[in-house]
């Protein structure tokens, strides 16, 4: 009896998850105390099995709940009408929304300060790389990026890329140096030549043979003055990027006679005896295809001893390419001298003064700029006492 009066005073107060009712043949048999007043019958769904089952939220006043209606099995019409409360639910889930804004607020400048830290890491080997790069200069290029340090699998391929781009530079410098020494050493001979010609002259008074002679010394240095100047500047236009080949189809044997032409005039006091082998045809730019196979000649007349005989062979065609070789019965050149016997200036004879013997050390450079040009390539064979024999390789027509 007490505990009926401690259920019975306490009830209203009790928390309920859910409230039910249950109706028979459509009227009322049972149901939550209060339920009638906040959850109406008209409410609720009609009654369907489990399977078809249909919920319906409903909203009054602070409360939120979901409605449902299920047919029970029993001899009469009977329904159960079940209200489940959902209030604490949906103020949880409302807590869970603001608390997970407050923590995204909260995260959103730790984040960005992690994100920068992690950036700061992983661009710490490229700040690196930017301070060694800054400290090289024209006169520290020898300086490299040391492959010592730890640096990512990612940046050792860009290392070992700037160290190559940075070995081809501190050797384009060196040859620009060697470049400039040569033309100031290649200026002053005969400068100094031209300068002593005319200082005689004017110490005493001479005669007319002293000052024929004089001037004739002058006048030759300045023709290889006007030469050397030609050669730098044909040099500059056919590397220049811009210069456009005039291609035209021509016979290889037709170019080595006109050349041969040329030169049977300087080759005849020697008693040279200039031949041309094959026949081919080929694209090229006439004009310098002379040059380069002009140059080739003059270097074999100027070192073929007298009787001998200088071969102009001509062989490929136009699907495989073309080769013109210029073979000499000279005394040949040692093979250390062989890779650079086409870079500016240089010469083999130490003696670079000696003009009897030496050119202007530009006619091979100007030959390997000229093919390089039509995509092809020069090489040179040689052996010391039997020779020399320079190629001429011309890309195929197709190419």
């Amino acid at each position: 009896m007490l505990i009926g009066e401690i259920l019975k005073e306490t009830d209203g107060a009790r928390l309920r998850a859910y409230e039910a009712r249950v109706l028979v043949a459509g009227k009322l048999a049972g149901e939550t105390p209060g339920m009638g007043a906040a959850l109406p019958a008209s409410l609720f769904p009609a009654a369907r099995d489990v399977q078809s089952l249909t919920l319906i939220p409903y909203q009054t006043g602070n409360s939120s709940w979901l409605l449902t209606s299920l047919p029970l099995q029993a001899p009469q019409d009977v329904v159960l009408q079940i209200g489940l409360d959902i209030t604490r639910d949906e103020a949880l889930l409302t807590d869970f929304h603001r608390a997970l804004a407050v923590f995204f607020l909260l995260m959103v400048p730790l984040l960005l300060g992690a994100g920068r830290l992690a950036a700061a890491h992983a661009l710490a080997p490229l700040t690196r790389i930017a301070k060694v790069a800054q400290s090289i200069t024209p006169a520290q290029l020898s300086r490299r990026i040391p492959l010592s340090p730890p640096w990512p699998r990612e940046l050792i391929g860009l290392v070992q890329v700037f160290n190559q781009m940075l070995d081809n530079l501190e050797a384009s410098f060196d040859r620009l140096s060697r470049f400039s020494a040569d033309i100031a050493h290649e200026l002053r001979t005969p400068l100094s030549n031209l300068t002593g010609s005319l200082e005689v002259c004017l110490t005493r008074p001479r005669d007319e043979t002293e000052y024929r002679a004089a001037i004739a010394s002058a006048l030759e240095d300045g023709q290889r003055l006007t030469g050397l100047i030609e050669n730098l500047l044909f040099l500059a236009r056919v590397e220049n990027p811009s210069h456009a080949l005039r291609h035209e189809r021509c016979e290889a044997s037709e170019i080595c006679a006109w050349v041969v032409a040329h030169y049977e005039a300087q080759s005849r006091p020697k008693g040279l005896r200039l031949r041309i082998e094959g026949a081919a045809t080929l694209y090229a730019d006439t004009l310098l295809l002379r040059q380069a196979l002009g140059n080739v000649l003059a270097n074999a007349v100027r070192h073929g001893p007298p009787g001998s005989e200088i071969v102009l062979a001509i062989s490929g065609g136009p699907a495989n390419g073309v080769e013109i070789a210029v073979s000499d019965q000279g005394p040949g050149i040692a093979h250390e001298h062989l890779p650079r016997l086409f870079d500016r200036f240089y010469q083999t004879d130490p003696a670079r003064g000696h003009k009897a013997a030496q050119g202007s050390g530009l006619g091979l450079a100007i030959v390997r700029s000229i093919m390089e040009l039509h995509g092809g390539r020069a090489e040179v064979e040689s052996t010391p006492g039997h020779g020399t024999r320079v190629m001429l390789h011309f890309p195929s027509m197709e190419a």
